[in-house]
């Protein structure tokens, strides 16, 4: 199946084929539709048909239906490359090797250390590293597991209204049926769905429908109706229904040459300070730490700079395929 990129098939793999497609994935079908038209798989009205259906598309499902009678292309079987892969993997080295070796070397000063010492504290500081690493990776691992695991839906709202099946649901069971003091109180605890709302997260919905309209995976009118329903949910059960419908990570931005010079800045900094501490040599243990930290600097920003400078490389380079 022939699709915008692989995230179309890739959602629908996990039974996600309910979140809502941006503009990029309807140029990404679009293309597609016209690569089939020169290959003779479709007539001329097919495609003027098919491109108009690709605009009225607000779903993966329904773009995964226009393209469903197409043979898919080797490119497109590809994974979708995280933005920041590269720098994830500079920092795992970094804290898997460098730190903890950091960290080894100022305790393994004195008159008293011994060849077991020298072996036993490196040990120990490694797996007190390694140990806690391993443990967010797997919960990391488990969590995208689970996220792509969404339980079906019972119904979708209607047309253009912007209102998820669940909010729907949600505030018709919320009704009080009757006025008698204490019902109301004992249909929130029933519902189990009365915490409070957090501000923060109120915002990050917010923002995360606001990029949702950038992106064309919601109209003007959804984006507005969402929008006030964010600012009037009263849990977090209703404000996670809002954005039950979005790919995740809508809001999180891929690295940018800024944060590369912010990289070679730090850099910079940390050798003129280990610089001027080895001109001046003052004795002090206010000197002695800012030593410590510019080293630390010095050995562990290059990685992760690098990794910055891969991801962004990267980033023009997807830019500039696209964009053919």
């Amino acid at each position: 199946m022939a699709g915008p990129d692989s995230e179309t098939a890739a959602a629908q793999g996990r039974g996600r084929g309910d979140l809502r497609a941006s503009h990029a994935d309807r140029e990404q079908v679009i293309g597609t539709l016209k690569a089939a038209f020169v290959q003779g798989r479709l007539t001329e009205d097919e495609l003027g048909e098919r491109v108009g259906q690709v605009y009225t598309s607000r779903t993966y499902a329904e773009l995964a239906e226009v393209t469903a009678d197409i043979p898919a292309e080797p490119t497109e079987a590809r994974s979708k490359r995280d933005p920041w892969r590269a720098t994830k993997i500079a920092g795992r080295i970094e804290y898997a090797i460098l730190l903890p070796g950091i960290v080894s070397l100022p305790l393994l000063k004195g008159p008293d250390i011994t060849e077991a010492t020298v072996i036993i504290l490196p040990t120990v500081v490694y797996l007190l590293f390694w140990i806690p690493g391993m443990s967010l990776m797997i919960a990391s691992r488990s969590a995208k597991r689970s996220a792509g695991q969404r339980p079906p839906r019972s119904g979708s709202a209607p047309a253009g209204s912007g209102t998820p099946q669940c909010i729907a649901a949600s505030h018709a069971r919320e009704a009080p049926a009757t006025t008698q003091p204490g019902d109301e109180l004992a249909a929130g605890s029933a519902g189990g769905d009365r915490l409070p709302v957090s501000p923060f997260v109120r915002e990050q919905v917010i923002r995360t429908l606001k990029a949702a309209l950038a992106q064309g995976r919601l109209t003007e009118d959804e984006h507005e109706a969402r929008v006030a329903q964010a600012s009037a949910s009263r849990s977090p059960a209703e404000l996670a229904a809002l954005t039950a419908d979005l790919p995740a990570g809508l809001t999180a931005r891929p690295p940018t040459a800024r944060d590369v010079w912010i990289g070679v800045g730090l850099i910079m900094a940390a050798v003129s300070v280990l610089a001027a501490i080895v001109l001046l040599k003052p004795d002090d243990s206010l000197a002695f730490m800012a030593a410590l930290g510019a080293a630390a600097t010095i050995l562990l920003a290059p990685g992760i700079t690098v990794g910055l400078m891969v991801d962004v490389l990267h980033q023009r380079r997807s830019g500039r395929r696209r964009s053919r």
